[in-house]
Protein backbone atom coordinates (compact mmCIF):
# COMPACT_ATOMS: atom_id res chain seq x y z
CA UNK A 1 0.00 0.00 0.00
CA UNK A 2 1.04 3.52 -0.68
CA UNK A 3 2.19 5.94 1.76
CA UNK A 4 2.71 9.57 2.25
CA UNK A 5 4.09 12.00 4.53
CA UNK A 6 3.33 15.38 5.01
CA UNK A 7 5.66 18.47 5.23
CA UNK A 8 4.69 21.75 7.57
CA UNK A 9 5.62 23.23 4.53
CA UNK A 10 2.80 21.38 2.33
CA UNK A 11 5.03 19.12 0.15
CA UNK A 12 3.82 16.54 0.21
CA UNK A 13 6.22 12.96 -0.65
CA UNK A 14 4.30 9.97 -1.87
CA UNK A 15 6.05 6.42 -2.73
CA UNK A 16 4.42 2.96 -3.27
CA UNK A 17 7.61 1.25 -1.19
CA UNK A 18 9.30 2.86 1.64
CA UNK A 19 12.59 2.92 -0.45
CA UNK A 20 10.62 5.39 -3.05
CA UNK A 21 8.83 7.48 -0.52
CA UNK A 22 11.91 8.00 1.53
CA UNK A 23 13.96 9.22 -1.23
CA UNK A 24 11.40 11.77 -1.49
CA UNK A 25 11.13 13.16 1.59
CA UNK A 26 15.32 13.35 1.65
CA UNK A 27 15.40 15.04 -1.38
CA UNK A 28 12.68 17.50 -0.05
CA UNK A 29 14.86 17.66 2.55
CA UNK A 30 17.71 18.73 1.02
CA UNK A 31 16.04 20.99 -1.81
CA UNK A 32 14.03 22.83 0.50
CA UNK A 33 15.07 22.63 3.77
CA UNK A 34 19.22 21.97 4.21
CA UNK A 35 19.18 22.86 7.62
CA UNK A 36 17.38 19.94 8.52
CA UNK A 37 19.76 17.20 6.34
CA UNK A 38 21.48 15.01 9.06
CA UNK A 39 18.97 15.75 11.28
CA UNK A 40 15.76 14.03 10.39
CA UNK A 41 16.72 10.06 9.71
CA UNK A 42 15.00 7.89 8.22
CA UNK A 43 12.89 6.42 10.62
CA UNK A 44 11.78 9.74 11.70
CA UNK A 45 10.64 9.99 8.49
CA UNK A 46 8.78 6.08 8.66
CA UNK A 47 7.40 7.70 11.34
CA UNK A 48 5.20 10.04 10.05
CA UNK A 49 4.53 8.33 7.36
CA UNK A 50 0.67 7.60 6.90
CA UNK A 51 -0.94 4.97 4.58
CA UNK A 52 -3.10 6.06 2.14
Amino acid sequence: MAKVIRCECGYVARGATEAELLAQAEGHIRDTHPDLVGRVSRQDLLDMAEEV
